[in-house]
């Protein structure tokens, strides 16, 4: 499973299908404004980046890379610091690439392969939605819950034009295979291990691969991330989530939890008493968590002093990674090792991730996200409120 995560996170995977040495690709061209300048041609294993070749570009900044043409299709960038080029060769083609330095990952021409041409225009569509994450995140006249909405409704479009249009026209293709493991801030935007919708379209790639690549090891990584998901959701599930209103939790007290700090140190959820709390369940390594996480310390900023505090529950399939970026947070950071399996996701209904809660001083849910159109309004009233005698 470890090796299928990591074929994932690294986008793509480099396969080691037979290849005829006497038969090479060849990309060439030109890179402007890069005198001095190493130019990398990589390739992505299975675990991580791997460096096949590079040339030190001088004023005109012409070059040109030649190697053994892979069985299948496979994937290739061309890279200078983080500016990068994503190519796909699938023969003894020749590709030529012209760009400017300063716009090189998407200001670039690409000649000699619809591949490459497919994949540059999904590069660049992929940069725009990041883009247009970004506005919305840094909009501070949107509340948390109206930022997550708007976010998750632009990957929901997003999913939809890469899933009709680059998938499924030609699941066999290198750009279909391309498409379904993009991510965005090194998460996945197709969830193929928990999403049933997402893991068809695995299946339908996995299927096709297998009928035109058969016995490579990008087709049986595929293969085995499809098997991996559909038992996945196969898994007995005791609650039914689309059963239950939200509305049904609100005002009905806490559900206790208690789980670990970075120091190893249970920390419970009734312990922070006669405050208002945002019980916050959530992952690091979401697309806008960090954007996020800054607002909330902004909200907790200005709001701890009159008695307002966090609980924060991660999820995060890697706990170094949310030591390393909880480290330095103000608030209760816990750790659930149980993932999406955990019971409290259960008892609390949580259906996705970032959800979070209000607790008021007396202890009682107020209400949770989708209730919630001012957060820091409900939570300015809040605070201003008396613990019941």
């Amino acid at each position: 499973m470890k090796r299928i995560i990591y074929a994932m996170a690294a986008l793509l995977t480099l396969g080691t299908a037979c290849r005829n040495n006497a038969e090479q690709f060849e990309i060439n061209g030109q890179i402007t404004e890069a005198d001095k300048q190493t130019l990398y041609l990589e390739a992505t294993t299975l675990d991580g980046v791997e460096i096949i070749d590079s040339i030190r570009l001088d004023e005109d900044g012409h070059f040109r890379f030649r190697e053994p043409r892979p069985g299948n299709p496979e994937f290739y960038r061309l890279r200078i610091d983080r500016q990068i080029i994503n190519l796909s060769i699938d023969s003894t083609e020749i590709i030529k690439v012209k760009a400017g330095l300063s716009d090189m990952g998407t200001g670039y021409t690409v000649e000699g392969s619809k591949n490459c041409l497919t994949i540059q225009e999904v590069s660049n569509k992929l940069t725009a939605l990041q883009q247009s994450i970004a506005d919305i995140i840094n909009n501070r006249s949107l509340t948390l819950g109206e930022q997550e909405r708007l976010v998750n409704e632009k990957i929901a479009l997003y999913k939809k034009e890469m899933k009709s249009r680059y998938i499924m026209e030609n699941p066999a293709s290198a750009a279909a295979y391309f498409a379904l493991f993009q991510t965005i801030n090194g998460r996945l935007i197709f969830n193929p291990v928990d999403n049933p919708d997402d893991i068809r379209f695995v299946g339908a790639v996995a299927t096709a691969w297998d009928v035109n690549y058969p016995g490579t090891d990008r087709t049986e990584n595929l293969r085995n991330i499809a098997i991996q998901g559909l038992k996945n959701i196969k898994r007995p599930d005791p609650l039914n989530f689309n059963d239950i209103s939200p509305e049904k939790i609100s005002a009905a007290g806490i559900i206790d939890i208690e789980l670990p700090d970075i120091h190893r140190q249970n920390r419970k959820l009734s312990d922070i008493k006669n405050k208002v709390v945002l019980l916050d369940f959530t992952a690091y390594s979401l697309p806008t968590s960090k954007e996020r996480i800054m607002q909330m310390r902004t909200l907790y900023d200005k709001y701890a002093p009159q008695g307002f505090d966090i609980y924060q529950i991660s999820i995060d399939p890697d706990e170094h990674y949310w030591k390393t970026a909880c480290e330095h947070l103000p608030w209760t950071c816990v750790y659930e090792s149980e993932g999406e399996a955990s019971g409290y996701i259960g008892s609390y209904l949580v259906q996705r991730l970032p959800t979070y809660f209000l607790i008021d001083r007396n202890g009682d849910l107020v209400a949770r996200d989708e209730q919630i159109a001012d957060l820091e309004g409900i939570i300015q009233k809040l605070c201003g409120q008396q613990v019941k005698k």
